[in-house]
């Protein structure tokens, strides 16, 4: 029988603890990450059951989107994730302020009808920036659904391919960002289609200002087709359509 030199042997048994070593270590690694992905699947989660709970306003979600539970590569995976969330979130409270505004509610309820009659310029001036700040918001959050936009926020950390990815599955999921992009969309037409209505509302009436008046019950014109076109104005404003499901 044909002996093997020690020398060989030897060579083998270093390879083979090598060998076992580094698969320990990828185990490590591996089980390592796991954990960590599983640790911040939990994490955005509990900050998705706490929108669909409470909406955008719960501080917790601020409090949540400014700590990080994780670290090394992931860490910088978690803050690229959470910094996108958060100029997200600041855009969409923009449009939830907008939606519930004082003064632009009053206008649309004709809750300041009286007290700025007849030339309605307080009314039209909030009209018209509500249409501006209503427009630039529906473009911004436009671009955060680009896949562009949210890819961004990663590549300003130089991380390997597997984190890059794991960023995007993260955050990318079309089916979903279709669907939102479409409601905010949709919600947004019809609030700047409401605006455009009440501005042309309130144009005639003060472009008309001494053609008509009112008493504590209707306004009266002074012939057929001043009342005609002012029905007409208040037909389209009752016949918007509204979308079939709110945004906020």
């Amino acid at each position: 029988m044909k002996r093997t030199s020690k020398t060989f042997t030897i060579c083998l048994m270093a390879t083979y603890t090598l060998i076992v070593t580094f698969l320990a270590i990828v185990g490590y690694y591996v089980y390592d990450g796991l954990k960590t992905e599983k640790m911040l699947d939990d994490e955005f989660s509990k900050i998705e059951y706490i929108i669909n709970r409470d909406g955008i306003s719960n501080n917790t979600l601020d409090i949540m989107l400014n700590n990080y539970v994780s670290d090394g590569e992931y860490l910088q995976v978690e803050m690229a994730i959470k910094n996108y969330f958060k100029d997200f979130l600041n855009e969409c409270r923009r449009l939830e302020d907008l939606y519930t505004n004082y003064e632009l509610n009053r206008v649309l309820y004709l809750d300041n009808f009286d007290e700025d009659a007849p030339y309605f310029e307080t009314s039209k001036k909030i009209i018209t920036d509500a249409q501006v700040d209503f427009t630039s918001i529906q473009k911004n959050l436009t671009d955060y659904f680009s896949k562009e936009k949210i890819m961004s926020y990663i590549n300003d950390y130089d991380l390997s391919w597997y984190y890059v990815d794991y960023y995007e599955n993260m955050t990318i999921d079309e089916n979903i960002i279709d669907e939102n992009k479409e409601e905010i969309d949709s919600s947004i037409e019809y609030v700047l289609a409401v605006l455009n209505a009440y501005n042309n509302y309130f144009t005639f009436l003060s472009d008309n200002a001494d053609y008509w008046s009112i008493d504590e019950e209707y306004i009266y014109f002074d012939n057929d087709d001043l009342l005609e076109e002012y029905n007409h104005l208040l037909d389209i404003i009752e016949n918007i359509d509204i979308p079939t499901e709110s945004v906020i």
